[in-house]
């Protein structure tokens, strides 16, 4: 059995220690690019939850709005008008008023009247509700 002696010559000495620190800030960069795009899907999953809150706000509000129809403006002609005037009366018209939920959610209506906006014009009046969560914002427009 031969035994060989490996000698570097004077210029590849620290060839070594060299390639260990390109490997290793490879390495690095590797892990941090992947721990940048975790976090970005973290923000997005959370968003999500912050959506669904938010869309749940909306609900409360249409649900509020066809009480209030359903209750107050039932005789009225102009249902839009009454709508309107009731959504001021317990805050909940914009830009200012909202309503609070429990949750930290709100909403906000709008009566609409046919034809305007979104509202179909062979509707009788349309509802825009608009909840809000944190930064998550979603909006329903309901035509009757």
């Amino acid at each position: 059995m031969k035994i060989v002696n490996w000698k570097l010559k004077t210029e590849e000495r620290g060839i070594s220690l060299y390639l260990a620190f390109m490997i290793m800030t490879l390495l690095l960069g590797i892990a941090l690019g992947a721990s940048a795009l975790l976090m970005a899907e973290i923000s997005i999953l959370k968003g999500i939850g912050h959506s669904v809150f938010a869309f749940y706000a909306t609900d409360a509000g249409v649900e509020r709005a066809l009480y209030l129809d359903t209750t107050l403006c039932v005789e009225e002609e102009d249902r839009a008008g009454c709508l309107e005037e009731q959504f001021d009366a317990i805050g909940a018209s914009p830009p200012a008023g909202s309503i609070g939920l429990s949750n930290g959610a709100s909403y906000q209506l709008e009566a609409e009247t046919p034809g305007a906006g979104g509202c179909p014009a062979d509707s009788g009046y349309c509802v825009k509700s608009t909840g809000s969560f944190q930064d998550a914002r979603r909006a329903v427009r309901v035509a009757r």
